[in-house]
């Protein structure tokens, strides 16, 4: 008698997942590709914001230079080949201090520098003590391989 029950109610059983596993499954995956995407796209901006830390630094470091320099040797207006602007410019060899050129991991950025005279407003040829400085850094971005670029500029007074 115990067989006849059990012979008549066999229940064939098959392997599959069952609902619940399956949207836990999906859930957990969207979960996971949401947080990858939020992780690479702050890693982007941080490499970002990375390059511009280098360009203003660059940047900074020929205003501070030509702040620092006699007024005199500023322009090549003033000083010809002899002045901070031609030297900011070019390169000359291994001792040379200053370069236009300078490599940063990847990333190549280039700086050019224009020191101008400010000249009176009512005589273009008499200089008023004043000179505007223009850095330029530019760089190509090996992320988006667009070329940026970050300029500022000042004026530096002579004071003596």
């Amino acid at each position: 008698m115990i067989n006849f029950f059990c012979s008549s109610k066999i229940i064939a059983k098959t392997k599959a997942f069952t609902l619940p596993e399956l949207l836990i499954t999906i859930l957990l995956l969207a979960i996971l590709f949401t947080l990858g995407i939020i992780l690479t796209s702050g890693f982007d901006q941080s490499k970002k914001l990375r390059d511009y830390s280098v360009a203003v630094a660059y940047a900074q470091q020929a205003l501070e230079i030509a702040r620092s320099s006699p007024f005199d040797l500023l322009d090549d207006e003033d000083a010809g080949s002899d002045s901070l602007e031609t030297d900011f410019n070019s390169y000359n060899g291994e001792n040379d201090l200053i370069v236009p050129d300078y490599d940063s991991g990847f990333v190549k950025y280039h700086r050019n520098v224009e020191i101008r005279d400010v000249k009176a407003a009512t005589d273009d040829k008499r200089s008023i003590g004043l000179k505007t400085i223009r850095v330029a850094v530019e760089w190509k971005s090996i992320y988006t391989g667009k070329m940026e670029t970050f300029v500022v500029s000042s004026t530096i007074a002579d004071i003596n």
